[in-house]
């Protein structure tokens, strides 16, 4: 059993609903995909290793972050797939766990909306009120996608530790959810602290960018090219339908959702 383990996430997509115009043409992305690198004991170092490698083969010099949306060479891309299911499939220390959720079928509850521009005649305390109605709905996506997908897979340990990128370190509901459904719900011997992102983070919370971009691409372009290379080694719980169906993500790949979200496990 792990004593301790260090969790990275990232994602890719935004937390927009503007679902009536293209994505990155005035629209959201249809999807929305969060990545959690996990290392237990000390293969959390190993993580970051993976993008110091990445950098060392493109001869990158700056110490600027690279993400995913900003490498736009495909044997980039795929060179990183290449090296991170290497470390995975070497280092049973290490796991990734991807969530994945299709915003064109949520329910409206769970919706976050430009209420000014959906209600551009409503008097000001209406709009107030309507704002309120919304406010936070995004985040809380991202706390119970994050949550679940951890009930399922995080193995018996003593502390875990997790950082969020940018998206998440202003809100806390990921921290109140992460303690009821791991801590209450499931009533672990476990504890779970929160650190902030600082520079030394950087190249962890880049892994899990990359890892959410190469997923990212097989559902919201239907490009499986990243995906195939690393899909035998990382686990993906998707959170679309309720009712049972099949569907694919464009290479015929069967993924089979339930009245609980199932998860694809390598």
């Amino acid at each position: 059993m792990a004593d301790t383990a260090m969790a990275y996430l990232d994602e890719s997509g935004d937390l927009g609903w503007k679902l009536d115009l293209p994505y990155l043409n005035g629209g959201s992305s249809r999807h929305f995909v969060i990545a959690i690198a996990i290392g237990m004991n000390t293969s959390y170092r190993r993580i970051g290793k993976v993008v110091d490698d990445l950098h060392e083969l493109q001869n990158w010099t700056s110490v600027k972050e690279k993400k995913w949306g900003t490498i736009k060479s495909d044997t980039v891309r795929g060179k990183f797939c290449q090296l991170a299911a290497k470390e995975i499939a070497t280092n049973p220390e290490i796991k990734v766990l991807v969530a994945v959720y299709h915003k064109e079928t949520a329910p409206d509850f769970l919706r976050s909306v430009d209420v000014r521009a959906m209600h551009p005649d409503e008097t000001e305390a209406d709009l107030i009120k309507l704002e309120m109605k919304y406010k936070g709905r995004a985040h809380l996506v991202y706390a119970m996608m994050v949550a679940e997908i951890l009930a399922d897979h995080l193995p018996p340990m003593d502390t875990f530790t997790y950082c969020p990128d940018e998206l998440n370190e202003g809100h806390r509901a990921l921290d109140h959810i992460l303690t009821y459904r791991l801590l209450l719900q499931q009533q672990r011997n476990l504890t779970i602290k929160r650190v902030d992102r600082k520079a030394p983070m950087q190249r962890g919370l880049d892994f899990a960018d990359m890892c959410a971009g190469a997923v990212f691409e097989a559902y919201e372009r239907k490009d499986h090219r990243y995906l195939d290379v690393i899909s035998p080694y990382i686990v993906i719980k998707d959170f679309t339908n309720i009712k049972s169906v099949e569907q694919s993500v464009g290479n015929g790949t069967p993924f089979t959702y339930a009245a609980a979200p199932v998860t694809k496990v390598a």
